[in-house]
């Protein structure tokens, strides 16, 4: 239906005697040195920058973009929020084949529909790296007309890797929630008035949290950590603002006076005015802004997590007169998890987004200074409703997430572990999205707009990505008015390469021959990821080398004296689910007193209430035994780990040790074993 209409405007155009243009764009990906922080890195940039170019046209024109990968790594890149032909969609091995290192490819489409949209790679995480850009298009007599008009591009940036980021977060390290002064710690919880929160949280097997999983070294707007658009005093300014952080949710506020939006992800909404808007990953609102009487008013958008800010200021470039954007207050890290408790319990899992408003992550809810997605103001201009003579197909999808070993999914399966989403062209398809997990999912339908049910009924807006907040549910819906494969993911970016991602596949498609060999490789590899962590002290040697992929682990685990004295312990190990996973191994142990010995064993390991870790193992010379862990996090930096076993052949042993982190790399350690003694040295991470 949406489909239809936008191809309406086409036909209107050409009625009125407009004529469309064939416009061609030349988009070259390459890798350029930056300085976002002090500290040069390489970044992926297009036509050698971050954004890259605005593609700007007509409703009605038709563009041809040569993409030219200048890099020795494959790219591609995906036209956000466009709607066009399956080909030209640009998700490598499913609907486009991949750009190969030093070739180019062509995209072609018309466009249909006006607004603000953007492109970015779909190629592993290069799209932290730099490569996006922004769209413009626009319409005749566009009824909104202001004085002048600015894209603004909104992203996060990390002088690191982000394989290497992924590779922390895939090992469960707090580094990052430390590096951005968000570690929760029992000082902390004491100091908030917030211990018996914790406790709580604790006893629920809910692990320490954080609103957004990266700490970052910068946040940009259009590539510039501060930037100044010139404008007249009094000028009415329309910002086609595009949130194209890789993992970062922004606030957005206007220090002269409340924005007024008027346009969400690209489609004109009832205008309404807001102090301070939360702009989802991946989403764009179009707003309008008057420029003050002299000098200059700062538009700041600030990390959800408060870690920092980007700013762009907007009046007389040449004024030393600057209106400054307030602060965002603080989330109150404590609280989350009784607040959100709280508002499950009031309201129960069947509330819509009509029920979120003035909602928060993290409890401030109660007032507009950390407000929800602004979705009960989205008023459509038109009705959306989808008639009810198409037949409903209706799908349900849980959100689940693990942050320690940051695997993230729907319905407990990965995208490499789920088959494709059956659907029939033709039919109504709603999909009810429950979010078990406490962090935000902007999640995304490439191809389609899909309404989010509301308060605002027959008017609910159209989008083409939604947030779908902590612990809450929302509901949506589309015409299933394509053909072939679609995806569907979060556009958190290391969600969706940690498997938070399906496919829509339409019946009775055909497919060229191209594309039906290029799939057989699509999401076919299950990554792993590498670390050791090796403890140096005066009195032993302990650590850990593990390997894993998305449910397989492989590790190697020791504790030794510096003589003759060690246990080693060799496995092959299966992830379940947050709460539990098996093992098999072989224990090789000797000591001076006793034979070298091993021992086949199997094991399953269970979270208990408290974040206690435990293991249950049995070997093949009929041993048991029961171990357990936890883990204390005094301060931002103290961490207090004890544990315990008891075996049935060999009796009870325990260990006390408090670990000081100094960085990311290294930790001072003292430790008192029951076997080995007292002694002091250093963890090093590998």
């Amino acid at each position: 239906m949406y489909k239809r209409l936008f191809l309406l405007v086409t036909v209107l155009l050409s009625a009125t005697g407009l004529q469309a243009k064939e416009l061609t764009y030349d988009l070259t990906i390459d890798t350029t040195l930056v300085n976002y922080s002090g500290k040069e890195v390489m970044a992926m940039t297009v036509n050698g920058g971050i954004p890259g170019p605005t593609i700007e046209a007509d409703v009605g024109d038709h563009v041809t973009i040569n993409v030219h990968n200048k890099m020795d790594v494959a790219s591609s890149i995906h036209w956000h929020g466009i709607l066009l032909p399956n080909r030209q969609d640009g998700v490598p091995y499913l609907t486009t084949p991949p750009i190969k290192a030093g070739q180019t490819l062509t995209y072609t489409f018309p466009l249909t529909h006006s607004g603000t949209y953007w492109y970015h790679s779909h190629t592993g995480l290069q799209e932290q790296r730099g490569v996006y850009g922004s769209i413009v298009v626009h319409a005749p007599d566009d009824a909104e007309q202001a004085d002048r008009e600015y894209v603004v591009v909104l992203s996060d940036w990390t002088d690191e890797d982000p394989n290497q980021v992924m590779r922390t977060l895939k090992r469960g390290s707090h580094y990052y929630a430390l590096k951005k002064g968000a570690m929760q710690s029992i000082a902390g919880a004491i100091k908030a008035n917030a211990l018996s929160s914790m406790i709580q949280q604790s006893r629920d097997r809910m692990p320490m949290m954080d609103i957004s999983d990266v700490a970052y070294d910068a946040f940009l707007t259009n590539g510039k950590k501060v930037d100044v658009l010139e404008a007249n005093p009094g000028e009415i300014v329309r910002l086609r603002i595009i949130n194209a952080g890789a993992s970062t949710y922004f606030y957005t506020e206007y220090a002269a006076h409340r924005q007024r939006v008027i346009a969400a992800d690209g489609i004109y909404v009832k205008p309404f005015r807001v102090k301070r808007n939360l702009i989802a990953i991946a989403e764009t609102y179009d707003v309008t802004v008057k420029v003050p009487d002299e000098g200059l008013a700062e538009f700041r958008a600030t990390a959800q997590d408060n870690s920092g800010y980007t700013s762009l200021f907007i009046g007389d470039p040449n004024s030393d007169k600057k209106l400054f954007a307030p602060d965002v207050p603080a989330p109150d890290l404590y609280n989350m998890h009784a607040g959100h408790s709280m508002m499950t319990m009031d309201m129960g899992m069947d509330m819509d987004m009509s029920n979120m408003q003035g909602m928060d992550h993290s409890m401030h809810g109660a007032s507009a200074e950390r407000p929800m997605s602004p979705y009960p103001e989205l008023r459509a201009l038109q009705p959306t409703t989808i008639p009810d003579s198409q037949p409903l197909r209706e799908i349900d999808l849980v959100l689940n997430g693990d942050m320690n070993r940051y695997v993230w999914s729907f319905n407990n399966k990965t995208l490499l572990e789920s088959d494709f989403i059956k659907i029939n062209r033709g039919e109504k398809v709603r999909m009810t999205l429950t979010n078990e997990t406490m962090m935000h999912h902007p999640m995304h339908l490439h191809g389609h707009f899909f309404r989010v049910l509301s308060e605002q009924g027959e008017y609910s807006p159209l989008k083409h990505t939604v947030d779908v907040p902590p612990m809450g549910k929302v509901i949506i819906e589309f015409d299933a008015n394509e053909e072939k494969d679609w995806f569907f993911h979060c556009h958190v970016l290391y969600h969706m390469k940690a498997g938070m991602s399906r496919v829509f596949s339409y019946t009775n498609s055909t497919f060229d021959p191209e594309m039906q060999e290029l799939k057989k490789q699509f999401n076919k590899k299950d990554h792993w990821y590498s670390w050791a962590d090796v403890g140096v002290l005066s009195n032993m040697s302990d650590g850990v080398i593990k390997s894993i992929n998305t449910r397989k682990t492989l590790m190697a685990k020791w504790e030794s004296d510096w003589q003759n004295d060690y246990d080693v312990d060799l496995s092959l190990g299966h992830y379940y689910d947050r709460f539990l996973s098996t093992e098999m191994g072989v224990e090789l142990s000797d000591s001076l007193e006793e034979e070298f010995d091993t021992q086949a064993y199997v094991a399953v390991n269970y979270l208990l209430p408290y974040l206690i870790e435990s293991q249950l193992r049995y070997s093949h010379e009929g041993n048991a035994r029961l171990s357990l862990e936890k883990e204390f996090q005094l301060t931002d930096r103290f961490e207090l780990h004890l544990e315990g076993e008891y075996d049935s052949h060999e009796k009870e042993e325990w260990a006390v040790e408090l670990a000081y982190t100094v960085n990311k790399k290294f930790d001072l350690v003292i430790k008192e074993h029951s076997e080995f003694g007292f002694g002091a040295g250093v963890m090093v991470r590998f």
